[in-house]
């Protein structure tokens, strides 16, 4: 379609408008029942003679419950989604995601505006199924809840969006609000002036016009501008009238790129006045008096760069539509209505059975019977007669009861997916475990299909929020600092853009519902010796959470653990055992390769210390173990190396290495020396050449190994040499201390093994040389 004239836009604006209003009288009767207003209007009330005429409040007390079960899904956990991230080093994605998490999460929670825009979409929601929220400008943030008879939807568009040719967004600016937008740095070059300037001193005379108001220059147009900013109060206030616009957007796939583009113009209808002020403006006859108008430029790529929907859709009739959607307040408003009434009546009838009838023959007795006084004594005067209560209007009590009950369990059976509901039952018979367990997993279950539509179309405006937090160079002060803080931390810029994340909404256990939460935290906490540690800390945070509703708290008393075992971690320690039995051990991709390395040379330095406190002579057995560690440490160092920016680290665990393996070549050569020393004392000849040949392998690996090492120290500059020399003596002296109450318990072992070793060695010595006489004399 062509929309290139303010006139075709604004007829299609006042099309949707005036279709959409049998719809805006339904929603007000609902907004007018569930916010309080009695059941019969005036005139009703007038005409019928009607005594009682109050609102009852169930259906304002079940759209406060609807609304406590959103914000409770939705605003109790700490944060509002989870960033995770499949991009960078891999041993940096979970440290990657929880710095952005916090980061973004952290602006969310302290904004007043989001906190008042999630209030109102769940206002919405629970009355209407639908709660839109907009987004002003391409770079702040924050959305802004919009009111359903705002957004203008043509009809028979599908809840995907994906038939929607175009919509508006109606929109009222005060004379401050508009010039905030159009000027200052960096405005929109789509604003056209000519028309902006004219609203805003069509604004400024009205303003001036007001009561007890005089301004002596106010045909000093060189002067409004400095009017607006000293009296911002007073054009932003309800005293000062507003401009209304129609914010339109169409799809666009005409040319190369596909998105949507935008005008704005002037409700000239609804604030006829403005029409006369608008500046004549054509183009080859062409009326181009637009508010906003960037020409070509596709403002947005997608849909939900500009409007983001959120619904809670009862309808039962697929395919699912906009104006089909059925909410709440929809179903429950004739039986709300219904039951209002019904209790005027009822109030009205108890009223009546309070009062006293008297029966009377003459005009002159009624006058009479007026002025008894029945307060303390009185007397009556025999021509007034009371009715008796059999000879009155009886009310029958069973039946008014009857239909107040079954109205209220109409009620109640089609609120159940919004509010919390207890089952009832027998109050005098005690509930079994199994059966409040039943009713809490049916009452779950509910919540739970009502609540996931809206965690699934609440994801949607969490990713457009993320990517606005993505743009560079932002307007937007929160999105500065939220970039600044992410590159203090450590997350590579490369990262801060939305290709990079998906993002997951938090939940909360019971779907909102409090009593199914407390009685899963309670069920969890009974199983919680079965579990695994890690997993029990778990537990005790969410339980806690569960009885607080306070994620400050809950923090501050279940603290997260700053250096908590890995997975990567206890791996290689396990690993540990393998490795030093000579058995290779590989790692998986998912495992953090710096952990990895981490642990082995912190054991492999536990097990070097171990061997020089015993005299720093090994076994064999030992030291191919720690030929296997240093072999599998060296293939964790090459994957490490891949990332340039671990050259540094590198070089930290190879010189670290290099220490380690010198001490295992010096290892090896005494025990060359002391099997050689071992042999001559039995006259042998010399050691068993196998055992030489492993000890020759071992010391040339060590050799290899050190003389590495001593290349790539030499590279470094004496500076890191003493930086890294006061770390080692930093690990030794803490690993002497953590060595020396052991020191003493195993020295004797040791020497034992030692003579018993030697022993050993003398036998199969002595075995082997008499195995060959044996053999020729059989």
């Amino acid at each position: 379609m062509n929309f290139s004239t303010p006139a075709v836009i604004e007829s299609i604006c006042q099309q949707l408008r005036l279709a959409d209003y049998p719809r805006s009288l339904n929603r007000a009767r609902i907004d007018s029942l569930f916010n309080g207003s009695p059941p019969y209007s005036a005139q009703e009330e007038a005409e019928n003679n009607i005594a009682i005429n109050v609102n009852s409040l169930e259906g304002t007390k079940l759209a406060h419950d609807a609304r406590s079960q959103f914000a409770n899904a939705f605003q109790k956990p700490g944060a509002f989604f989870t960033a995770r991230t499949d991009m960078g080093p891999v041993h940096k994605r979970q440290k990657y995601g929880s710095i952005v998490s916090r980061e973004v999460n952290k602006i969310m929670k302290k904004s007043p505006i989001y906190f008042e825009t999630m209030r109102s979409k769940f206002a919405m929601l629970c009355l209407h199924g639908i709660g839109p929220s907009t987004w002003e400008t391409k770079q702040g943030w924050c959305p802004d809840a919009t009111g359903i008879e705002d957004v203008m939807i043509p009809a028979n568009t599908l809840l995907t969006m994906k038939n929607l040719p175009f919509f508006a967004i109606f929109r009222s600016y005060t004379a401050y609000e508009l010039r905030r937008l159009t000027h200052g740095p960096r405005v929109d070059p789509a604003w056209q002036m000519p028309v902006v300037n004219s609203l805003l001193k069509w604004a400024d005379s009205n303003s001036a016009q007001l009561s007890g108001t005089t301004w002596p220059q106010v045909w000093a147009p060189e002067k409004m501008e400095a009017r607006m900013k000293d009296d911002s109060g007073l054009y932003a206030s309800d005293a000062v009238p507003t401009i209304d616009t129609y914010d339109f957007y169409w799809y666009n796939d005409d040319k190369k790129v596909s998105g949507w583009n935008r005008r704005i113009i002037v409700d000239a209808y609804g604030q006829p006045g403005v029409g006369g002020v608008l500046p004549a403006r054509k183009t080859n006859g062409v009326d181009n008096s637009f508010l906003y108008d960037p020409g070509k430029r596709k403002y947005g790529s997608k849909m939900s760069e500009i409007v983001n929907f959120q619904f809670a859709d009862l309808s039962a009739v697929a395919p699912f539509r906009y104006h089909s959607v059925r909410s709440l307040g929809f179903l429950l408003y004739a039986v709300c209505h219904l039951q209002n009434r019904l209790r005027c009546k009822f109030n009205e009838a108890v009223f009546e059975g309070l009062m006293m009838y008297m029966r009377v023959k003459s005009l002159e007795d009624a006058e009479r019977s007026l002025k008894i006084n029945l307060i303390s004594r009185g007397i009556i005067d025999e021509s007034v007669q009371f009715l008796p209560a059999a000879e009155r209007w009886q009310v029958n009590a069973q039946l008014s009861e009857l239909g107040l009950n079954e109205n209220q369990k109409i009620i109640n059976q089609n609120s159940s997916s919004y509010v919390q509901s207890q089952g009832k039952t027998n109050p005098d018979v005690e509930k079994t475990a199994f059966q409040v367990r039943a009713e809490l997993n049916a009452t779950t279950a509910l919540i739970s299909s009502a609540l996931l539509q809206s965690y699934q179309y609440q994801a949607f405006e969490y990713n457009e929020i993320f990517r606005r937090f993505c743009v560079k160079n932002s307007r937007d002060v929160d999105v500065r600092t939220f970039r600044l803080n992410c590159l203090k931390a450590g997350v590579p810029e490369k990262l801060l853009v939305p290709e990079a994340w998906e993002l997951e909404p938090e939940r909360v256990m019971g779907s909102g519902n409090k009593t199914m939460e407390m009685a899963i935290a309670q069920q969890l906490m009974e199983w919680r010796p079965l579990y695994d540690p890690q997993s029990q800390r778990e537990i005790l945070r969410i339980s806690t959470l569960s009885a607080t509703d306070d994620p400050g708290l809950t923090k501050s008393l279940v603290p997260e653990e700053s250096d908590k075992l890995t997975d990567s971690k206890q791996k290689a320690m396990v690993a540990m055992g393998s490795l030093m039995l000579g058995l290779p051990v590989k790692f998986g991709v998912a495992d953090n390769r710096v952990e990895v390395t981490e642990v082995l040379l912190a054991e492999m330095a536990i097990m070097v210390g171990r061997i020089q406190k015993r005299g720093g002579v090994a076994k064999p057995e030992e030291l191919i173990g720690l030929q296997t560690v240093a072999q599998t440490i060296d293939e964790q160092m090459q994957i490490i190396a891949e990332d340039k920016g671990n050259q540094d680290r590198v070089r930290k665990y190879s010189d670290a290495l290099g220490k380690i393996m010198n001490m295992v070549k010096a290892f090896a050569q005494r025990l060359k020396q002391q099997m050689q020393a071992a042999a001559q004392q039995n006259g042998n000849g010399g050691p068993d050449p196998a055992d030489v040949a492993k000890i020759k392998g071992i010391e040339m690996n060590a050799a290899v190994k050190a003389k590495n090492a001593s290349d790539s120290h030499a590279q470094r500059t004496s500076q890191r040499q003493v930086q890294w020399e006061m770390e080692e003596k930093r690990k030794q002296q803490q690993h002497e201390q953590d060595m020396q109450e052991q020191a003493q318990l195993t020295q004797a072992e040791i020497q034992a093994q030692d003579v018993k070793t030697a022993a050993e060695i003398r036998r199969d010595r002595a075995k082997a040389d008499n195995t060959p006489e044996t053999t020729t004399e059989e």
